[in-house]
């Protein structure tokens, strides 16, 4: 059954003594010293926190702004030298020029700083913060003030940044990433570090001409970069494959694309004969069309988000990628699942993530097989796909085939994480097809024994037969499960008892919209978790 309220550590027990007490008894210590130095300067107010060690600091503030105990006062007492990290991303409503200022003459020592949503600050704010932080790492400015000029101070006084997210900055413009990675007055390339670039929600300054070459500048001035996340990466990628560099306009004091490139051949000599690849990761949203050429410029890569949307004959051998891990098959114009096997069954054992979404099945094995093909699977999406629509009068020949049907068992000895999705509610699943999905359900339940999370959305059978089957004893089906969220399940009341107080580490249960269980059930099963003292939460809605 779940894990039993355990006795906190020592340690834990004073950081929670310490969060529930601060407003009652810190606060005044606070305000008393703040009055002793009313003609100090303010961020010379410490408090009794400068001894605490940094990493205890940064637990302190991380219980109280998941209890929303911060306040603006607190939260300034608490910004002292020895924090490395600092995440203000859940109270950002506090964050203000003073705050800012305050991180910049007391923490110095930040690798780590985010700022998502703080949007008080402004952008001359943000330059002298950045200035005033030279050992910055990762800096994360999403939906802030951040400007041009915040980049520029990236560029020349952040050295060592190597993660940087600048999701949906409205003042900033495509061609302000020239600033970060270019210095036009000293002319050298910047950011050389730089692995990681969230830049999605940055629009061209003319058309998307400049858009794609701006990117195509960044992607060959960044020799390190592993991931850069932006929609028209992957046309950027392509315009490296074609070399199609000519008549390219950049702004003035920036090398044009043709001198980028040869900066790139000169630094990457094993790139010769023209020939660029890049150390990409992962690349999204890319079309089908786009993959042999995405393939010879990126050989590296270990995630990809597939577009197929025409007729294809996809020869595993167009799939060039030999540590290729993380693959999200998508389709907008329901095409049959049946047409991945053949790619699945070349490279399906390495894929440890696996999503697939949009597609029909016209043979009910057909997903059994695919999965057959991905046994090393660590998380798993699928958006069930639709059958088609069977004859009325094949029905009872259908539920006798059903009766007969028999496969081996699916086994995923690694699988941590599942998501099963079936959207097409208005579409009455033919029993065939209830038989292979319940079959792939029971065989997740008892072979996978790694399984932590598991999540089924509006799947149109009943779960219990499936649960309670991985259930019966001797079983230890189950017993590293976490998280259970299920979402218009037609489970039973008996089948969640069965699994709040059989053995595993399960701490929240979502039931939300599961109508076949009555309030009355519900409140019943709360108040024996709570008699029996068990670490889990139970919500309904």
């Amino acid at each position: 059954m779940p894990l039993r309220r355990i006795i906190p550590t020592l340690e834990n027990l004073r950081l929670d003594n310490v969060s529930e007490n601060m407003k009652r008894l810190w606060v005044k210590v606070y305000s008393m010293e703040a009055k002793l130095a009313r003609n100090r300067d303010h961020d010379t107010i410490t408090g009794p926190f400068s001894m605490l060690a940094g990493s205890l600091l940064q637990e302190l503030l991380e219980i109280m702004r998941e209890r929303r105990l911060l306040t603006p006062f607190i939260l300034h007492n608490l910004l002292l030298p020895q924090l490395k990290s600092l995440n203000l991303n859940y109270c950002s409503s506090y964050v203000d020029n003073t705050l800012a200022h305050t991180i910049t003459v007391r923490c110095k020592n930040l690798s780590s700083l985010t700022l998502c949503h703080c949007d008080q600050i402004p952008a001359d704010t943000l330059v002298e913060l950045v200035k005033a932080l030279p050992c910055l790492t990762k800096l994360h400015l999403s939906s802030t003030q951040c400007n041009t000029q915040v980049l520029s101070a990236i560029r020349s006084f952040c050295p060592e940044i190597n993660e940087l997210d600048i999701i949906s900055c409205k003042k900033l413009s495509a061609d302000s990433l020239l600033h970060l990675v270019y210095d036009p007055v000293a002319r050298s390339y910047c950011c050389q570090s730089l692995q990681r670039l969230r830049a999605e929600g940055l629009t061209p300054t003319t058309d998307l001409q400049s858009l794609l070459s701006v990117l195509v500048f960044v992607l060959l001035a960044l020799p390190k970069l592993k991931y850069f996340f932006h929609n028209f990466v992957p046309k950027a990628v392509c315009l490296i494959y074609d070399q199609e560099f000519h008549g390219a306009q950049m702004p003035a004091g920036f090398p044009s694309l043709e001198e980028v490139a040869r900066y790139r051949t000169s630094t990457h000599p094993n790139e010769g004969s023209g020939r660029f690849t890049l150390a990409l990761r992962k690349i999204d949203w890319m079309l089908f069309s786009l993959l042999p050429k995405i393939g010879a410029v990126c050989p590296h890569l270990l995630e990809i988000t597939m577009i197929l949307r025409d007729s294809w004959d996809l020869d595993p051998h167009v799939l060039p990628w030999h540590n290729l891990t993380h693959v999200t098959f998508c389709s907008d114009e329901r095409m049959d699942l049946k047409e991945l096997l053949p790619v699945t069954a070349n490279i399906g054992p390495q894929f440890k993530y696996l999503a697939v979404d949009g597609f029909i099945f016209k043979d009910e094995l057909t997903l059994h097989t695919l999965l057959s093909h991905c046994p090393n699977l660590l998380k798993c999406m699928l958006f069930l796909p639709s059958p088609e629509r069977n004859d009325r009068q094949s029905q009872q020949q259908n539920e006798a085939r059903a009766r007969n049907l028999c496969f081996p068992p699916l086994q995923f000895p690694e699988l941590v994480s599942i998501c099963l999705v079936y959207n097409d509610l208005g579409n009455p699943l033919p029993s065939l097809y209830k038989v292979v999905l319940g079959n792939i359900i029971e065989s997740v339940f008892k072979y996978s024994p790694c399984l932590e999370i598991l999540h089924l959305f509006c799947l149109p059978f009943s779960l219990d037969e499936a649960f309670q089957k991985a259930l019966t004893p001797p079983s230890t089906a189950l017993q590293s499960l976490r998280e259970l969220e299920l979402v218009r399940a037609r489970i039973s009341i008996h089948t969640i008892n069965l699994l709040v107080f059989s053995e595993n580490q399960l701490s929240l249960i979502s039931l939300e919209k599961c109508f076949h269980i009555s309030r009355v059930d519900y409140n019943e099963l709360l108040q024996r978790v709570r008699k029996e003292n068990l670490e889990v939460v139970i919500t309904r809605e």
